[in-house]
C-alpha cells in the first residue's frame, strides 16, 4: 500500500543537498537528475505493515543467505518510523543467526512461510545459548528479552536433524528456536516449531524485581524438538492454551520451572515412544514460590513417563514452597509406555510434595504404572513437611503394572510414606492391575466398579473421536 507525498519546494527550485542526490526507501531507490521548482511526487509505502518477501516483491527482499539480516532490518526500519508490523510473505528464509523483534512490534508471516536454519550450522559453544528469534533488549551477555512481542503465522524449522556440530556438542539444553529473557507481554500464537536442537519456545520471566510475566502462547503447533516444546522458567500469570505438540520427542511438552499464576489449558499431547513426561512442573529453587497453577482441559497420551508430573529438586522446602495446584478435567490415557531398568518412571498423575494440590473431574485410562501416585522423579530427596493432595470425582481404570517397579500397577498409590496424604472423594477407581489403592487410609465414598455402565458417562464415545482426530490429523 502506498500513499502521494507531495514535496513542496522554494522559488529557487532547490533541494537540499542529500535529497537532490537520491532518495532511499529500503528495497527501492529513485535517482534525480532534474528537480522541478513546484512540487516533486515521491511513492512510499504507508501501511502499518513492511512486507518481506523471497521473490523481489516485498519492501525488504531476501536471497536465502543470512535472512535474517534483511528481516531484522525491516525490524529495525518499522520500529524507527512507529511502524508495528513485518510480514514475511511465501517462501522459505534461511538464517545463521538470531532475527531480534523490538519491542511494541509484531512479526508475523503467511502460512507457508518457513524461517529455517541453515543446515550444518558451524557453530561452537560460546554460540550455544543463540536462539532462532529472540528481543533487542540486553539481559546479559548470551540473553535478550522484550516486551509487547507478537510472532504468528508462519513455521518456524530448527533442521535438527541437520546440525552435526550441535549433535556433537551434546548441549540438548541450548540452541533453541525462540527464547526471551526477562520479559513481558510476548504473545506466540499460530506457529509450526519444528526440529529445533534446544527447545522450541524458552522464556524466562525472571524473579524478585525483575519478575515479569503475562505472556500467551496460544495455538501452536510444535514437535520433535531436542528439549522441552515449551518450557517457562520463574513464570508469572501465563497463559499456555490450544497447542498440540504431537511429538514430544526428547524432555517434555509443557515444562515449567518455579512458576506461579500460570494456566495450561486445552493442549493435545502425545508421543511415540520418546520424550518424558507431557506437562512438567519442577519446584528447585527456595527463593521463588510455585502456586496457583492450573491444568485443565488437555488431552495427553502414549507418553513415555507420566501424564502430568509435579516434581522437586531440594531437600526441606518449606511447605508453602510448591502448593496450590488445580488439575482437572483432563484426559490422560495410554501414558508410561516405555519404562525400562534404570528409568522406572511412569503413569497418569505423580506429585512429589506440592501441597494443597487439587486433582478432579479428570479420566486417567491404561495407564503404565499407576493412575495417580506420591513418588520422586528425582530421587534421594528429603522432604520432612506435610503434603496433602484432594483427589475427587476422577475416572482412574486400566492402570497396567511395570516389569521394573516394584509395588506399582494401583488406581492410586502412595510410594513416599505417613507425610503424604490423599484425600478421597467419589472417585470411580476400577480394574487396575494390582489393585486400587495402595498406602492410601480412606477412600469409602469411592465407586469401584466399571464407569462404561454409566448412562451419564461417554466416555467411549469420547476416546474414539480423539483416537480418530490423531488418525486423520485434525
Amino acid at each position: 500500500m502506498h500513499i502521494l507525498l507531495i514535496l513542496f519546494v522554494g522559488g529557487s527550485g532547490a533541494l537540499s543537498p542529500d535529497l537532490a542526490a537520491h532518495s532511499i526507501f529500503p528495497g527501492n531507490s529513485m535517482e534525480f537528475s532534474s528537480i522541478s521548482p513546484v512540487s516533486m511526487f515521491f511513492l512510499f509505502p504507508s501501511a502499518s505493515v513492511i512486507s518481506v518477501s523471497t521473490d523481489g516483491s516485498g519492501d525488504y527482499n531476501c536471497d536465502g543467505i543470512a535472512d535474517q539480516a534483511e528481516i531484522n532490518a525491516a525490524l529495525q526500519y518499522a520500529k524507527s518510523n512507529n511502524l508495528n508490523t513485518v510480514h514475511l510473505e511465501s517462501g522459505t528464509y534461511t538464517i545463521d543467526d538470531s532475527i531480534e523483534i523490538p519491542d511494541d512490534m509484531t512479526l508475523s508471516g503467511d502460512s507457508d512461510a518457513t524461517v529455517k536454519l541453515i543446515e550444518n550450522w558451524d557453530v561452537t559453544r560460546s554460540d550455544m545459548f543463540t536462539p532462532m528469534i529472540t528481543g533487542t533488549t540486553v539481559v546479559t551477555e548470551n540473553y535478550k528479552g522484550g516486551s509487547d512481542i507478537t510472532i504468528s503465522g508462519f513455521t518456524l524449522d530448527g533442521d535438527r536433524f541437520n546440525q552435526s556440530a550441535i549433535s556433537a556438542m551434546k548441549e540438548i539444553d541450548s540452541f533453541p528456536g525462540i527464547q526471551f529473557y526477562y520479559s513481558d507481554h510476548i504473545t506466540i500464537e499460530d506457529m509450526v516449531i519444528k526440529d529445533m536442537p534446544g527447545d522450541g519456545i524458552r522464556i524466562n520471566n525472571g524473579r524478585g524485581e525483575k519478575a515479569n510475566g503475562y505472556n500467551k502462547i496460544l495455538y501452536n503447533t510444535i514437535y520433535d524438538t531436542g528439549h522441552d516444546d515449551i518450557f517457562l522458567m520463574y513464570g508469572n500469570y501465563d497463559l499456555i492454551d490450544g497447542n498440540t505438540i504431537s511429538h514430544v520427542a526428547h524432555d517434555c511438552g509443557i515444562r515449567l520451572d518455579n512458576s506461579a499464576n500460570t494456566m495450561v489449558t486445552n493442549n493435545i499431547i502425545w508421543t511415540d515412544n520418546e520424550g518424558l513426561s507431557g506437562i512438567y512442573l519442577l519446584k528447585h529453587e527456595n527463593d521463588a514460590d510455585s502456586y496457583n497453577i492450573t491444568i485443565a482441559y488437555n488431552t495427553i497420551y502414549d507418553t513415555r513417563e507420566m501424564g502430568i508430573l509435579l516434581a522437586m529438586y531440594a531437600d526441606d522446602m518449606p511447605v508453602t514452597s510448591a502448593r496450590d495446584v488445580h488439575i482437572h478435567h483432563n484426559t490422560i490415557y495410554g501414558t508410561g509406555t516405555e519404562y525400562a531398568t534404570g528409568n522406572p518412571y511412569g503413569g497418569g498423575i505423580w506429585l512429589d510434595g506440592w501441597n494443597n494440590t487439587i486433582i478432579e473431574n479428570n479420566v486417567i485410562d491404561g495407564s503404565r504404572g499407576d493412575g495417580i501416585a506420591y513418588a520422586q522423579r528425582l530421587p534421594g530427596l528429603n522432604n520432612t513437611a506435610t503434603y496433602t493432595t484432594f483427589v475427587r470425582d476422577n475416572i482412574i481404570m486400566n492402570t497396567i503394572d511395570s516389569p521394573f517397579q516394584s509395588d506399582g500397577g494401583y488406581g492410586i498409590n502412595n510410594y513416599l510414606g505417613e507425610n503424604y496424604t490423599f484425600v478421597l472423594e467419589s472417585n470411580v477407581i476400577w480394574n487396575n492391575e494390582n489393585g486400587n489403592y495402595n498406602n492410601v487410609s480412606s477412600h469409602d465414598t469411592d465407586i469401584n466398579r466399571n464407569p462404561l455402565s454409566a448412562d451419564t458417562f461417554d466416555y467411549v464415545r469420547y476416546k474414539i473421536a480423539l483416537w480418530w482426530r490423531h488418525l486423520v490429523g485434525e
